[in-house]
């Protein structure tokens, strides 16, 4: 059995040892102060909602003093910019003499932790739908704080991105137990070589047979929750209860003889098919995972589509749901199996290539940006059709989903795309293709963010789903300073949501129309906003790895006049600061 750890009372040597844990106190704590409590203390005024310029980096400083002095004007507190015992308790931190896993917004789990207890977290995350990169490793990286940060954002909980007792009571690992895993290890090593594989695989076992038993499972018509991820956990135990009972079996939870015989599981596991030479994409299921079914999920959201749990990497109930409307808007055959039209008009393999930009005259397509996307969109609107963000000549998700209500009002064949007869139906003609932008005029003032940081130039490499990068990816810390490139104004925002590929983001726009987008951010500064003023070095937000991000990064964008995107590396790379790690004054 694993257990969940007591955070405050963790016997040295125990796997649980080497989480990082709550200082006893941190009361006293000031300007000068540095190691694990103002850390701490840190990470509970970034989770209470006041931003800690520079981040959880364990040193009290003048941004955390401000901090605390904001935190403590917000709840009544004598301002003195110290922790007192008053702002220890509003915090959740104060001492006491229950143990440390009680507190509601303790960590029990951390960055830095590895064992058996972070590799329950992690699966327990997975079978909650939450996607992990990486997998049920045991390393509580940047990777695992983003999905539970996620887990805790979809549920209400206070995101602070470790494992507290409230999030833990949330994923079913309170109350002692985390996994009831098998006495032995092995958790087969009871069957002799020649007996059938698949007999005797319980909670607790690995690998490929485990996952032709939840592919079987699936067939069956069973709900596997995360799929057939080749992990059997309290998910793939529940299934299998189930299947059992509606099969007249022994209803154990662990696979005997007739079991196995019922599922047609007497062997080696089944080769995973190969997929169509058409399209990789081809064939897509219940029960299919990887960065495939990612892109499929991310295809079916760009389109306009709400797909619960979002763009998770695992092929569940959810996502053949979701398809399954695609499929009944674009008159296709409601499998919940990904065809290979489907694939085509979603832009993912097939022959038709990939969406984006592309150098041909006719009418606006996916990822383009200017004057007849921006004309397509005003017709749009002329006929009554609700486009968000009005036009302004960026052919995104939203726009496409404009496209979509217009063919189902005009009953054409609901694509998200501009063809034909949906061109005729709107009034437009076809249109020359927008000319290749210039970054000629254009100059940035300010590096993007605070350093230590690094970048390269990836212009145009390619990315999933048939796109390619239109930024430069400057790798950071979390919650590093993020500033304002130029004098302007804040134009748009973007919110991180389950499936978001931006995750948080904004636009610094300059009068000429020239633009300049910040995605992934951990948080927005105090008082941005869109319409706000801003002035070049100013903090508008902090590094993070909201949205489609493996690590703490910013993607960052520059749009010449409004138009389509520019290679930023030269302009950047031109007021490279990377080295520069003391904030701006």
């Amino acid at each position: 059995m694993v257990m969940l750890p007591n955070a405050a009372h963790a016997a040295p040597g125990s796997s649980f040892a080497e989480a990082p844990l709550l200082p006893q106190t941190v009361v006293g704590l000031r300007q000068g102060s540095t190691g694990s409590g103002v850390k701490a203390v840190q990470e509970a005024l970034m989770a209470a909602g006041v931003a800690v310029r520079g981040g959880a980096d364990g040193v009290f400083g003048s941004a955390t003093k401000s901090a605390v002095s904001t935190f403590q004007t917000k709840k009544g507190i004598p301002e003195t910019g110290a922790v007192d015992s008053a702002t220890a308790a509003a915090l959740g931190l104060a001492p006491s003499s229950t143990p440390a896993a009680t507190s509601g917004s303790v960590a029990i789990l951390s960055i830095g932790a590895k064992g058996e207890a972070v590799k329950a977290l992690q699966k327990a995350l997975m079978g909650a739908g939450v996607f992990v990169p990486g997998g049920a490793d045991g390393s509580f990286g940047q990777a695992t704080k983003t999905a539970v940060s996620s887990f805790q954002r979809w549920n209400g909980l206070t995101v602070t991105g470790t494992l507290t007792p409230a999030t833990a009571k949330a994923l079913g690992l309170s109350g002692g137990t985390v996994i009831d895993a098998p006495a032995n290890a092995s958790a087969g090593a009871t069957r002799s070589p020649a007996a059938n594989p698949y007999v005797g695989l319980r909670i607790g076992a690995q690998g490929a047979h485990v996952k032709a038993l939840q592919s079987a499972l699936i067939e069956a018509g069973m709900a596997v929750h995360g799929g057939a991820d080749g992990s059997f956990g309290n998910a793939t135990k529940t299934a299998l209860t189930k299947y059992q009972g509606a099969n007249g079996l022994a209803s154990s939870g662990t696979v005997d003889a007739d079991t196995a015989a019922n599922l047609g599981l007497g062997g080696a596991p089944a080769a995973t098919p190969s997929a169509p030479t058409s399209s990789a994409y081809v064939g897509l299921k219940v029960g299919s995972n990887g960065t495939t079914v990612k892109e499929l999920q991310r295809a079916l959201i760009q389109a306009g589509l709400t797909l619960r749990g979002g763009a998770d990497g695992v092929f569940g109930n959810a996502t053949k749901s979701t398809l399954i409307i695609f499929q009944k808007a674009n008159g296709l055959s409601q499998t919940g199996v990904l065809t290979e039209k489907g694939a085509g008009i979603l832009g993912l393999g097939g022959t038709s290539g990939p969406q984006g930009v592309t150098s041909q005259a006719g009418y606006p397509i996916f990822g383009e940006t200017g004057d007849r996307v921006r004309q397509m969109q005003q017709s749009l609107l002329d006929a009554g059709i609700k486009v968000p963000g009005g036009a302004d000549g960026q052919f995104g998700a939203s726009t496409a989903g404009a496209i979509m209500d217009f063919q189902r009002r005009e009953s054409l064949p609901v694509t998200g795309k501009i063809d034909e007869p949906t061109a005729t139906k709107l009034g437009n003609a076809k249109a020359p293709a927008p000319t290749a932008p210039s970054s000629a005029g254009v100059k940035i003032d300010v590096f993007p963010i605070q350093g230590r940081c690094s970048f390269i130039d990836t212009w145009h490499a390619p990315r999933g789903g048939g796109r390619l990068h239109v930024g430069t990816d400057i790798i950071s810390s979390q919650d590093k300073l993020v500033y304002a490139v130029v004098d302007g104004k804040i134009s748009k925002q973007y919110h991180d949501y389950p499936g978001a590929l931006a995750g948080n983001g904004l636009r610094v726009a300059q009068p000429n129309g020239t633009y300049f987008t910040y995605l992934h951010l951990s948080g927005f500064a105090p008082g941005i906003e869109v319409g706000v003023p801003v002035k070049a070095g100013d903090v508008i937000g902090y590094v993070g790895m909201t949205g489609n991000a493996a690590t703490p990064h910013v993607h960052f964008e520059v749009h010449p006049n409004g138009g389509s995107s520019v290679n930023p590396y030269p302009l950047i790379k031109a007021v490279d600061a990377c080295n520069v790690t003391a904030p701006r004054s």
